[in-house]
């Protein structure tokens, strides 16, 4: 009878102990989860903000754009258009990025050039009535 209460004492050291180390290693889990996601967002911050995202997302766009403009030819062509009679320097898609970029510039001028004309302005008082 002393043998089982020996073992049986023996079993509920080992499981109190079984159960704190549970608890440590969850603990530990919980923080190594914790400083992994910190350092995700860390690194996520810095990529968003890094010349290689800035390169995808334009080899993106650019792919998306040419896909586009590959899907409206076909519509031109489907319905009859023909770039031997009309043509079209927007159908070329080289010239068409090109004239974007240039509108884009264009657009920017435009933009300063107001700003300025508004930096110039001076505010003028209204003029006085000479004769009453």
């Amino acid at each position: 009878m002393s043998e089982k209460n020996a073992l049986e004492a023996e079993k509920a050291a080992l499981r109190s102990e079984l159960d704190e180390t549970k608890a440590r290693a969850e603990e530990e889990a919980e923080r190594l989860r914790s400083e992994a996601i910190n350092a995700w967002d860390l690194g996520k911050e810095a990529f968003l903000k890094s010349s290689e995202f800035g390169a995808l997302c334009a080899k993106k766009a650019l792919g998306y754009f040419k896909v586009g403009f590959s899907g409206c030819l076909a519509q031109f062509r489907t319905n009859g258009y023909s770039e031997e009679e009309h043509p079209a320097s927007f159908l070329d898609v080289k010239k068409a990025l090109m004239d974007m970029a240039d509108e884009e510039e264009a657009e920017e001028e435009d933009e300063e050039e107001e700003e300025e004309d508004k930096a110039d302005a001076i505010p003028r008082a209204p003029p006085s009535p000479s004769c009453i």
